[in-house]
């Protein structure tokens, strides 16, 4: 090596050496996943077309006495793994973590008084923009007083199986998600304004 070359990196060094011994598409998986397994986040190239995927942290008890009850803060997990946080309130702040929602829950996780509740699924791809939402008045009546009852059906704690308040502080999201879907079954299987 000459003392006008520059140094490889050791991330160079190794890119170099996989493309010696195994060809670029592989090199380049290996340099993604030696990336991964350092820096905690993934690479993400442009024509993975992958989207981020928003969050809301919400707290059932406030251990710090500064940020509150309910939904605290709006974030962003972004595809490469890191992720953004902006705290609700009267004096707002937003926070970037590398290590994604690892950081988010050790440092704000307070015992498991703090969970991240996802807005999207991963997968999904969010709505086009200017797009018209559908008028919720167009349902059928029937159909509006299935969604109340199932909205109002009682559901068991995961935890406890109680379906009367209790004090176990687990979301239920997921048993009232299945009474709702369970509902519209009988519409969902027609795709009419009748059931089947």
């Amino acid at each position: 090596m000459a003392t006008t070359d520059k140094p490889l990196t050791a991330v160079e060094a190794l890119l170099a050496f996989a493309r010696r011994v195994v060809d670029p598409p592989a090199a380049q998986a290996l340099i993604d996943e030696a990336t991964r397994e350092l820096a905690g986040r993934h690479v993400v190239r442009a024509d993975q077309h992958l989207v981020p995927l928003r969050f809301t942290v919400r707290r059932g008890r406030d251990v710090s006495g500064t940020s509150g009850l309910g939904d605290v803060a709006d974030g962003v997990l972004w595809p490469d793994g890191t992720a953004s946080v902006r705290w609700r309130g009267e004096h707002p702040s937003a926070v970037f973590w590398d290590r994604g929602r690892v950081s988010v829950e050790f440092i704000h996780g307070h015992q498991g008084a703090t969970e991240i509740e996802f807005v999207d699924q991963d997968g999904e791809r969010p709505a086009p923009v200017g797009e018209p939402a559908a008028d919720p008045s167009a349902a059928p009546l029937a159909l509006r007083r299935v969604v109340e009852i199932a909205l109002n059906k009682p559901v068991p704690c995961p935890d406890c199986e109680r379906t009367s308040a209790c004090r176990c502080m687990t979301k239920r999201t997921a048993g009232r998600i299945d009474a709702v879907l369970g509902a519209l079954a009988p519409w969902l299987k027609s795709g009419k304004d009748t059931a089947a």
